[in-house]
């Protein structure tokens, strides 16, 4: 019988230790939810892009594609209507990235990639398929597949890429007082909320060209 009690004791401890780390949890999401759901994923606020490649970081910044012909995204590559029915993949080490469709892309990793989060920081994935080989397989190939993803955020004010993680996207929070409250161990869906809410106080802004 005491062991009984002991055992629904420990079971009561247990769950007031999870309604106490799930209270604190909603106090420091308190004023977040909304700012997440003003967000509402990539927006260009009313920008108009003119769809085309971006040779360099500069032509996206003054809106000025320099290649504007037929193009399309296939898979992570893009390839250029050449002539009649050819298309012709275009070396993605030496372009910025494009715009089509409403959407924004960023070369890199051999590949474009879509920015899911528009601002001032874009967020974008990449993928990557790694071979190696596993000496203990004794049966069939050694050799396996694995999928790699990363992700990173570029900063459209300065063009420099970062791996998304709260270490590099902190010092923009710090900038922003309505985001001193924000939280973070290391959780990338709380690093993602926080780019979110940073983007929503910080619009992605483009340079005139005129």
């Amino acid at each position: 019988m005491k062991r009984k009690e002991i055992d629904m004791f420990a079971r009561i401890a247990a769950l007031c230790c999870v309604f106490l780390v799930s209270l604190q949890f909603g106090f420091a999401q308190e004023g977040w939810e909304n700012v997440e759901d003003r967000a509402g994923g990539a927006q260009l606020n009313n920008i108009q892009l003119q769809e085309g490649i971006y040779r360099t970081f500069d032509e996206f910044k003054t809106n000025s594609p320099s290649i504007t012909v037929e193009f399309e995204i296939r898979a992570k590559h893009l390839f250029l209507k050449d002539t009649g029915s050819t298309w012709v993949r275009v070396n993605e080490n030496k372009i910025w990235g494009c715009f089509k469709n409403g959407k924004i892309y960023v070369s890199k990793d051999e590949g474009v990639w879509r920015c899911v989060n528009v601002g001032r920081l874009l967020q974008f994935a990449t993928v990557k398929i790694q071979r190696y080989v596993d000496p203990n397989f004794m049966y069939g190939s050694n050799v396996h597949e694995q999928q790699i993803t990363k992700q990173y955020f570029l900063d459209t004010e300065t063009a420099q890429v970062f791996d998304l993680n709260h270490r590099n996207l902190a010092p923009y929070a710090a900038q922003e007082p309505n985001l001193t409250h924000f939280k973070s161990k290391n959780k990338m869906a709380q690093t993602i909320l926080m780019l979110k809410a940073y983007n929503e106080l910080n619009p992605l802004i483009l340079n005139s060209n005129e």
